[in-house]
């Protein structure tokens, strides 16, 4: 049972601009419930491992599509619907991987399940993706042949590789949790910036905008430097709100207020 009392007193967080709302907002709830029902993440068939990990109540209450209407106020419907169904994925990833893998402490099998997820993301046009057969690696094969066509390569390269890390993320906390053991303060803000979920977000920024970083300027310190900095913002905010549910509720230690 988890204490109704609130842990530490929220700050007052500093929000120099107002936040603008996508006018597409109504559009894209309707695309990404179709879509999560479309690709099994709702209504999976009962005895499956994607059954009952979300139901609609509980999709209406995150309402994914609010969070990228703030998020990507400018997209137009097509990749508002887009982006979306994109954080509707990882969501579902993440919560699907603390079902199967971290309550159960199954290192071995998330290992396997992990080492899987890349092949449905190719970075090669002339790659094609195995049959998926659950609702992550069909969502993640519908995703990625609706977002890279338009893409440079180098760009794709970039996304696998922080979709890739991720996942891996993912890992990394279960082995954490498996061992009793929380990550000092430097490794753990090293290992967010690395694994979190910002510098995904952020690739996947340019694509909503159509204005990639070129690849002489990517892999640059300063642009190291912004992306570490946003990471920062980013992660160690959320670690602030989702404190005591993660750590009450849900028995996880990657969290910066526990660490410090």
């Amino acid at each position: 049972m988890t204490s109704s009392k609130q842990p530490f007193e929220l700050p007052s967080f500093y929000v120099p601009w107002s936040a603008r709302l996508n006018p597409n907002l109504e559009a894209a709830r309707v695309h990404s419930k179709a879509w999560a029902y479309e690709m099994g993440i709702l209504g999976g068939a009962e005895g499956s491992e994607d059954y009952g990990i979300w139901d609609e109540r509980k999709f209406d209450a995150h309402d994914y599509a609010l969070l990228c209407s703030y998020t990507h106020p400018d997209a137009d419907e097509s990749i508002l619907n887009l982006v979306t169904d994109w954080y509707v994925w990882v969501f579902f990833f993440d919560d699907r991987f603390l079902e199967l893998y971290k309550r159960t402490q199954d290192m071995a099998g998330a290992k396997k399940y992990l080492n899987g997820l890349p092949v449905f993301m190719p970075v090669q046009p002339q790659q094609m993706p195995p049959e998926p057969t659950n609702a992550v690696e069909r969502g993640l094969v519908d995703l990625w042949t609706r977002t890279v066509p338009n893409a440079s390569q180098d760009w794709v390269i970039r996304f696998s590789e922080s979709t890739i890390n991720l996942l891996k993320e993912s890992l990394w906390e279960l082995a954490n949790i498996s061992q009793n053991r929380v990550a000092n303060p430097i490794e753990y803000i090293e290992m967010r910036r690395k694994m979190g979920g910002a510098p995904w977000s952020a690739n996947l920024v340019e694509h909503a905008v159509g204005a990639e970083i070129p690849a002489a300027i990517a892999p640059t310190r300063p642009m190291h430097v912004l992306k570490d900095t946003f990471s920062d913002g980013v992660h160690l905010r959320n670690d602030i709100f989702s404190y005591q549910r993660e750590v009450e509720e849900e028995g996880e230690n990657a969290n910066c207020i526990l660490v410090l």
